[in-house]
């Protein structure tokens, strides 16, 4: 018992010390350089960088909000708006690939009687959506890099190569998402998967009726999703000005401190550092994203000094402070939580559930 927990803090934490040693490497060099732009950053600018940052995560939960509103369970809009950022703050914490997120995000929805079935759901088509506004970014910032420097080198190629992986991501969802066959196939070794996992860890499995549960919700949802397929678009239009409001976090903290760059540079960097956020194995791509910002923005004449600190305050107020606002949040949520049981409302729950309430 005592080996299983040590190797389940070691699965959670241990990434945590690799993202810090990589921050320690780029702040230690370049501390005075960091601490003088820092006392000449522009205050007002600042401000206007965290508003930017409190709107992506407003438009997070508006997306939340909305394809649960499409999949006909209505909750009010502070409740998804919380669960939303709770959820997404989760993965800055814990490097699984989003899965922790997706977690977290379920657990909160089925509190408040959304089926599990309909959690999954949502949450594919929100990160389907996601995905591929993140690879039009990808995809714009690397055209946009061979336009300025025109040879196809390392960094093109780099590029097409997270396009692919981002695309390739989506497009695998979208597959599992619509073809029955295929998704009630990998569905069942996902579940045997999670099994395995759960029994290594702690010693507890998922009861077959509660999967085919599950399966039955899920089908449920992907039905509505296919007959109210022209609802979407508004959710795409969420999710579009959650990514405006994104880059603009990081326009905001270089013109705070004294860089004002075009479009076009701002774009490229942008992209450069969300491809390093999706590796699953660095908590929020900390580290990896403040390196590969800073780098290619100085490759494009920036102060690397500036880069960086630009980088780290989009880095603060993008991530590390709404983690210590989600923990608030996640306090209000469980307070708020109705009192039932975990599976839902008695309707829901599995019989013999019933039997030992009885």
């Amino acid at each position: 018992m005592e080996k299983a927990k040590t190797n389940k803090l070691l699965f959670i934490y241990a990434p945590m010390p690799a993202s810090f040693g990589i921050l320690f490497w780029l702040i230690y060099p370049n501390l005075d350089a960091l601490s003088a732009t820092v006392r000449n950053a522009d205050p007002k600018f600042l401000l206007l960088s965290f508003f930017f940052a409190c709107g992506s995560y407003l438009f997070m939960g508006f997306s939340l909000w909305e394809i649960l509103k499409i999949l006909g369970h209505r909750l009010p809009f502070w409740e998804a708006s919380g669960v939303a950022f709770v959820s997404t703050t989760v993965n800055y914490f814990f490097s699984s690939g989003g899965v922790s997120g997706f977690a977290t995000r379920a657990h909160l929805l089925n509190k408040r009687q959304i089926p599990y079935g309909i959690c999954v759901t949502s949450s594919v088509v929100l990160s389907v959506l996601i995905y591929l506004m993140l690879s039009i970014i990808i995809v714009e910032g690397m055209f946009l890099q061979l336009l300025k420097t025109h040879p196809f080198g390392v960094k093109f190629f780099e590029g097409i190569v997270g396009v692919m992986f981002v695309l390739s991501f989506a497009f695998a969802l979208v597959m599992l998402f619509f073809h029955h066959e295929l998704r009630s196939a990998w569905a069942r070794k996902i579940y045997h998967a999670v099994n395995h996992v759960l029994f290594f860890f702690s010693k507890k499995e998922i009861p077959e009726e509660t999967f085919v549960q599950f399966e039955e919700q899920l089908a449920q949802g992907i039905n509505t999703i296919h007959a109210k397929k022209y609802e979407l678009p508004k959710v795409l239009g969420f999710v579009c000005l959650d990514w405006i409001c994104t880059i603009m976090i990081l326009n905001f903290a270089f013109r705070a401190v004294g860089v004002n760059m075009g479009t076009a540079k701002l774009i490229i960097g942008f992209a450069a550092g969300m491809l390093m956020t999706v590796i699953p194995v660095l908590p929020g791509g900390l580290g990896a994203m403040e390196a590969a910002m800073s780098a290619v923005y100085s490759q494009m004449g920036v102060n690397f000094g500036k880069a960086l600190t630009a980088a780290l305050i989009f880095r603060l107020f993008y991530y590390v402070a709404p983690s210590i606002i989600s923990v608030f949040i996640y306090w209000g949520l469980k307070m708020s939580e109705p009192d039932y049981a975990y599976f839902g409302s008695a309707s829901n729950r599995l019989p013999e559930e019933k039997e030992e309430d009885g």
